[in-house]
């Protein structure tokens, strides 16, 4: 379970840095249209939030699943901030509860943590590679669970 946790933690710690970093770059950058991917660094971020929204609801002692949701330019990045925020608190949340109640290798919750955490890093990835794009340095390294993992004890999820 600790590795699960550690796994979950660098989940939501990766989305949070993320959404800081976005927060510093202007509405240009953030728009700017790329080849690739979900092509904007608001619509990559919004993605990586709305997909947490959709398979954390498949985590928890009673598994719920909600219905993707379309995109939305016009969401602020706070309001994607406080979203994320939430969301993060809840599948965290959910993990304990679904482990505690010994439901977590039922009904492919932990599947759905795995998808969580590797569906995150990919579009991350995505996200770093935009931000060096436009000349900005990435706040982690895509994929560093091990460099990650080595201050964890240091370290608040944010």
């Amino acid at each position: 379970m600790i590795a699960l946790s550690h796994h979950a933690t660098l989940e939501v710690w990766c989305n949070h840095r993320s959404l800081e970093a976005a927060g510093k770059l202007t509405a240009e950058q953030l728009f700017h249209r790329f080849p690739f991917g979900f092509q904007t660094v608001h619509a990559t971020l919004f993605h990586i939030v709305e997909v947490l929204q959709t398979w954390s609801g498949c985590v928890a002692p009673t598994v719920f699943k909600p219905p993707m949701l379309p995109y939305e330019a016009e969401m602020s990045l706070e309001r994607l901030t406080e979203w994320n925020r939430e969301l993060s608190d809840a599948f965290l949340v959910a993990i304990d509860a679904s482990h505690d109640l010994e439901l977590l290798h039922r009904d492919r919750r932990l599947e759905q943590i795995f998808h969580l955490v590797t569906h995150g890093t990919h579009h991350r990835t995505q996200f770093i590679t935009m931000l060096r794009l436009l000349g900005k340095d990435p706040p982690f390294e895509a994929g560093d669970f091990g460099g990650w993992s080595m201050g964890i004890d240091s370290r608040a999820t944010g």
